[in-house]
């Protein structure tokens, strides 16, 4: 029985999970979908493709993850440039849940036999005429009165020195955690609005780093993020993996309508303020 109920399950994970194309042939700079889907409960990672899924084969535009019955789903817009035979890798939803590698054929249109190549016409140029110049020339003179009037009026005032206050530069940790505290203070989790404060927590995180690290964090998958860190700075691999829980929860919130329990929405915030105190700048460098 034990065996029974243990070959359902895998079974149900496999129907659940899937990457699959249109098709698997194509020309040169066709689109085709490329589409992932997989169940919310099984999914611990979502992957985060940059530009490219496996070699040579460019994303063309990506759609939002949406999740629909408790299937998590995202579609791709995708094509190559050159014709072979490619590969796209693989996808770890968990470590039991992974896809198989899925074959693409991109192929070489054929021209036609008695196709023949023909030299690109020269654009068509027109003469220069009085009514293209008039209004240039019109141009240049209201530029050259107003000049001279602005000196014949003005040189002979005196030069008005204002004096602004300097700008008074908040560091970026202190902003972050003083976000942090307001954001924990307002108790929106408590209240139910869990989406909003995984949200929030995010986006605090995001801005503190881009700010910090100068790279633009905003924009960036949690993938993105992670190992842009840990080409830059020297984090050890508890603090990247805290960080990464705190970011990859957020997406789940968000996108997936995943709900974190309270005690991990009080570990995210835990994360956060020691991610922003561990890697604030030494003073004397702001």
């Amino acid at each position: 029985m034990k065996k029974i109920i243990s070959i359902l399950l895998i079974s149900n994970s496999i129907l659940a999970q899937t990457a699959k194309l249109d098709t698997n042939t194509i020309l040169i700079g066709q689109q085709i979908n490329f589409i992932i889907t997989n169940k919310v409960s099984n999914t611990e990672v979502w992957p985060a493709y940059d530009k490219f899924i496996g070699e040579k084969i460019e994303i063309i535009k990506s759609s939002k993850i949406d999740t629909i019955d408790e299937i998590i789903r995202q579609k791709f817009i995708i094509t190559s440039w050159d014709s072979g035979i490619y590969y796209i890798p693989p996808i770890a939803f968990s470590k039991d849940n992974i896809t198989e590698e899925i074959l693409i054929n991109i192929q070489t249109p054929i021209l036609e036999e008695n196709a023949k190549l023909r030299d690109i016409k020269k654009p068509i140029q027109e003469s220069i005429g009085w009514s293209d110049i008039w209004p240039w020339l019109i141009t240049i003179l209201i530029i050259f009165l107003i000049t001279y009037y602005l000196r014949k009026h003005l040189s002979n005032k005196k030069e008005i020195t204002i004096t602004s206050k300097p700008e008074i530069i908040v560091p970026s940790d202190i902003t972050a955690l003083r976000q942090l505290n307001k954001l924990e203070k307002e108790k929106i989790w408590q209240a139910g609005n869990v989406k909003e404060y995984h949200s929030q927590l995010s986006e605090i995180i995001r801005r503190y780093t881009e700010n910090r690290f100068e790279f633009i964090a905003l924009e960036m998958t949690t993938y993105e993020i992670i190992e842009e860190l840990k080409s830059i700075v020297n984090l050890d691999d508890e603090e990247l993996k805290n960080l990464r829980i705190l970011l990859q929860r957020a997406d789940l919130a968000k996108f997936a309508k995943s709900k974190p329990v309270d005690s991990e929405n009080i570990e995210s915030m835990s994360i956060a303020k020691r991610f922003v105190s561990s890697t604030k700048k030494a003073k004397g460098n702001e």
